[in-house]
């Protein structure tokens, strides 16, 4: 299905339409204006006073119009439409009205000042239900400038503030302007194009036809006459409206202003992609320039991608790659692996030179590591075993182990309620109750996780079980050194000084909205080579990135095979040919190399995609960019210089190459991939439906733009709180249930990935589409577009799940500036 953007370029065409309907022979100057839901095409305009009387009327075409020789009365003047089409741009049908469509009002000296200086009266769904409102309290009484005012007001307050994706300057009702010219005359009227757009947006996922966006303007009326979105008339009654299925949908139940949030964040999220893809039209890419977007580094990422594709042909061919490196595997100190439980000791340790191998060089750099080790650490162990971890802070600031993915206690989870102070030492003590998975561990102190995890402290957890262990047994599953875990991070170093690079933090403008290098290491190695064989081989992907999201792909195309995602295996294997990957999602792949022969080499490489939108909406609308943290500084890029002046060249979504694949040796392949799991495998016995969960949570990911009035920073922000360490959101009663469905939504313009602490979750769908394929494995971490929204089911164990735990963006510096929150399992 077509969907059309906010930026859809317009022909200008203007029909005049010269009619008398007063008989006073005085005259006033033509009134013109534009009717736009997009343009309004063949609509019949009446000027009407307050009293209903026909004052004038004329037509629409291409979305404007214009009326002479009418006289204005005192009191209230509205304006409307009848009848008359146009195209919507959620789905790209045509819409054809039948009696009243948009509306509009205005004082008599309002009007009379417009119409003196030629100025285009706008009418759009808000301005409808604007006029609509005002008749209601003229009726009450109000005169018509209270009316006015008041409707205005209740319309920002209600509507409007907050569901803005992209935070620019001017998100307010607008009254006036030519909305169907090819280009808008500011960014306020490109707003109410967004605006008045999102409704037939937030019509389709409310599952209306396309006409229905007028009957939802009148259900607005009779809900905002209490001066309250909520869904109730005046007499508390829920509201309702059918679908064009037939279903009756009670408007209390539904988050009407997130609704309409969300269809903002869809429309700016599929503009952005257009962009990005190449597909705006000279018309749509100018107005997004006008609106202060920098269009001109998108060219740049064009460019670059282009010359990605080019080195890696060049890497396919290099002769100095590094040779991969394994990640050392830590022996349990109780020296016996039969007796079912297992102890390590994790020392947190400052100031270790680390040695970096390139592309025919290496370089020293000063990080953090587990245990002093040049790379970060490897723990095994066997569903059953009761674990005791001791974690030693040598840093000099508090640091904790957060066991990412476990299913575990509160208390043991190792987030900031529970700090290691500098000097200190914590042990963690629980049992392994989960299946097989491909698990790590990572600091989470208080506003500290990024520059921790980003230095160097996090570790690989890898779970077995007794499925597992048969699958490889019977030759189901590559397995030994044919099973081979990869950390992939980006990193950025400063120039090298004497052999050492210095790991720079945090120190570029955009750093605060996440944490992006040039660098991609894999198991600390920039750009390494594996020799293989002609045979599968298991890949556990893990993406550590701070914030870095991947869409990993072999060069040429090939298929492979994806057998596990965050928490376990999948009940059936997907082949596939491509596997996006937010900040600390996993997934297990198998990689068949016997389609290649000896002498090939292939590169694992990260496809291009749409993940620079703040890079697109640098300096918009006007906006004080030294006041927005991450975002300062941007006014003074421009071309090609952009990602330079961010201080790093590979925007996130840009494709580059990860690590070459040597196939050296003929071999015969001995395994037969499993196709279904055992029928006692967890995610088939515990498979969960809707019909199971005793209640739905809802968590909204958004940007908060109001301390930026003040001087303050741009934040993110989940259900439009910051995180605070002695606020509990959302209290759960085991009592009251166990199992719970969570509706992540992200009403921002960059993608989030959501992590929850304590289970492993199940998605049910997302935008309303049932999961399938790689979405049906477990996850503890769901990367969320802009515009989406994802449901996952869980179910809390009270064996394990008892105490507090976080929910957050796994983008670590949203974490680190407030965007989590606590939830309590009692």
């Amino acid at each position: 299905m077509k969907h059309h953007s906010l930026f859809k370029a317009i022909s200008l065409a203007t029909s005049i339409a010269v009619l008398s309907a007063c008989s006073s022979s005085s005259t006033e100057s033509s009134l013109q204006g534009s009717a736009f839901k997009g343009p309004v095409d063949n609509a019949l305009v009446e000027v009407k006073d307050a009293s209903g009387n026909l004052l004038a009327s004329g037509s629409s075409s291409a979305g404007t119009f214009k009326i002479n020789d009418f006289e204005l009365p005192d009191g209230a003047i509205f304006i409307s439409t009848q009848n008359g089409s146009y195209t919507d741009e959620a789905t790209g049908n045509p819409v054809s009205l039948s009696g009243n469509g948009l509306m509009t009002v205005f004082t008599r000296s309002e009007l009379r000042q417009l119409m003196d200086k030629n100025t285009y009266i706008a009418m759009t769904p808000e301005t409808t239900l604007l006029a609509k409102l005002v008749k209601e309290k003229m009726a009450a009484g109000d005169s018509p400038e209270d009316a006015i005012a008041a409707a205005k007001q209740l319309i920002k307050t209600q509507l409007i503030d907050g569901t803005n994706p992209a935070g620019i300057a001017g998100d307010d009702i607008l009254m006036t302007g030519n909305l169907s010219s090819a280009i808008p005359a500011d960014e306020k009227e490109a707003l109410a194009r967004n605006r008045a757009i999102s409704y037939s947006y937030q019509a389709k996922n409310m599952n209306l036809n396309p006409s229905q966006v007028f009957e939802m303007i009148d259900k607005q009326v009779a809900d905002l006459e209490d001066g309250l979105l909520d869904g109730k008339d005046t007499t508390g009654a829920a509201l309702n409206i059918t679908d064009k299925d037939g279903s009756d949908i009670d408007l209390s139940s539904v988050e009407l202003k997130t609704e309409f949030g969300m269809a903002r964040s869809q429309l700016m999220g599929n503009t952005i992609n257009r962009l990005m893809a190449g597909e705006l039209s000279d018309a749509e890419t100018a107005e997004l320039g006008q609106m202060g977007f920098d269009t001109s580094f998108m060219n740049q990422n064009d460019e670059a991608n282009q010359q990605a594709a080019a080195t890696t042909e060049a890497n396919l061919q290099a002769t100095n790659l590094p040779a991969f490196k394994n990640l050392p595997v830590l022996i349990d100190e109780d020296n016996n692996p039969d007796d079912a439980q297992a102890t390590y000791t994790l020392t947190a340790t400052p100031d270790v030179n680390v040695t970096i191998e390139a592309p025919g060089t290496s370089w020293n750099t000063t990080m953090l590591r587990y245990n002093g080790l040049q790379l970060p650490p490897v723990i095994k162990v066997n569903r059953g075993d009761a674990m005791t971890l001791n974690l030693v802070n040598e840093l000099d600031a508090d640091t904790t182990i957060h066991w990412h993915g476990f299913k575990i206690p509160g208390d043991q989870d190792g987030g900031p309620d529970f700090p290691v102070t500098a000097g200190g030492s914590k042990t963690y003590q629980f049992t392994m109750q989960q299946p097989a998975a491909s698990l790590w561990f990572h600091p989470h102190p208080d506003m500290k996780t990024g520059e921790q995890v980003y230095r160097g402290l996090a570790g690989v957890y890898l779970l077995d079980d007794a499925i597992s262990q048969q699958l490889v047994a019977d030759k189901n599953l590559p397995a030994s050194d044919y099973d081979i875990p990869m950390l992939i991070q980006d990193r950025r170093f400063a120039d090298e000084v004497s052999g050492s690079k210095e790991l720079l933090y945090m120190d570029k403008p955009m750093d605060a909205d996440g944490m992006y290098g040039d660098d991609i290491l894999v198991n600390g190695v920039k750009l390494p080579k594996l020799d293989v064989e002609t045979r599968q081989y298991r890949f556990r992907i893990y993406n550590t990135s701070n914030a870095r999201t991947y869409d990993f792909a072999l060069h040429d195309g090939s298929n492979f095979t994806v057998i596990g995602t965050d928490g376990g295996l999948l009940e059936t294997p997907v082949v596939t040919n491509h596997i996006m990957l937010g900040a600390a999602e996993r997934a297990e792949i198998v990689i068949d190399f016997s389609q290649y022969s000896v002498g090939d080499k292939v590169m694992l490489i990260s496809r291009p995609f749409n993940g620079s939108a703040m890079m697109a909406m640098s300096g918009m609308g006007g906006m004080d960019m030294s006041n927005m943290g991450g975002m300062n500084n941007m006014q003074s890029m421009s071309g090609n210089n952009a990602s330079a002046d961010m201080g790093y060249s590979l925007l996130n979504g840009m494709r580059t190459d990860i690590m070459r694949f040597d196939i050296a040796t003929a071999v015969t392949d001995d395994v037969t991939l499993y196709s279904q799991l055992p029928a006692n495998a967890d995610i088939i016995t515990e498979r969960l439906t809707e019909a199971d969960a005793d209640k739905t949570r809802n968590f909204i990911m958004s940007m908060d733009m109001s301390s930026m009035s003040s001087g303050g920073a741009m934040k993110f922000v989940i259900n439009g709180k910051s995180f605070d360490m002695d606020r509990i959101d959302e209290t759960i009663t085991l009592s009251e249930g166990d199992t719970e469905i969570w509706s992540i939504r992200n009403m921002s313009p960059m993608a989030h990935p959501f992590h929850a602490h304590a289970i492993q979750w199940q998605i049910l769908d997302r935008n309303g589409v049932p999961a399938t394929g790689v979405d049906l494995g477990w996850k503890d971490t769901v990367l969320v577009q802009p515009g989406e929204t994802v449901r996952f089911i869980g179910r809390f164990d009270p064996v394990v799940n008892s105490g507090d735990y976080m929910y957050h963006c796994h983008i670590l510096e949203h974490e680190d500036a407030g965007m989590m929150g606590f939830f309590r399992i009692q």
